[in-house]
């Protein structure tokens, strides 16, 4: 139980994370000026990831951990929703992140909004099934 107490911890950590980079961070991409938009940009993507990688590598081991350890149908789902995060993350958000790189682009900007609405869907999805398993357990 303790560690499915980690993995719900993880899970509503990375959904506020994810909410407020969704309705947040993202758009305020927008009001950033053209002229200092890289250094905020770089200075951004060096801050969350160092916040986020640990949290996602986590939650992937406790994920992993579940589905091998209890096989649910619960377990099944958050491994797929996690799937379906790393890779939104990986062949979507980071590109465009690397595009911006160079310099502000709102195409690529309401990109990055839109995209990661997946990555907010699946992560909002994996706390709800993980919250109903930890209530299941609870009983």
């Amino acid at each position: 139980m303790r560690l499915m107490m980690f993995n719900l911890a993880l899970s509503w950590g990375l959904l506020l994370l994810i909410w407020l980079v969704q309705v947040i961070i993202y758009p305020g991409f927008h009001r950033i000026p053209p002229d200092t938009f890289i250094d905020y940009h770089r200075w951004y993507v060096n801050r969350i990831s160092f916040i986020v990688l640990p949290l996602m590598i986590s939650e992937l081991g406790m994920t992993t951990w579940w589905l091998l350890d209890a096989g649910t149908p619960g377990a099944i789902i958050s491994t797929v929703l996690v799937v379906i995060v790393w890779s939104s993350t990986f062949l979507l958000q980071v590109p465009i992140h690397n595009r911006l790189k160079s310099g502000k682009k709102e195409v690529l900007i309401r990109r990055l909004v839109a995209t990661n609405w997946i990555r907010t869907i699946a992560w909002s999805l994996k706390s709800l099934v993980i919250t109903l398993a930890v209530i299941k357990l609870s009983l």
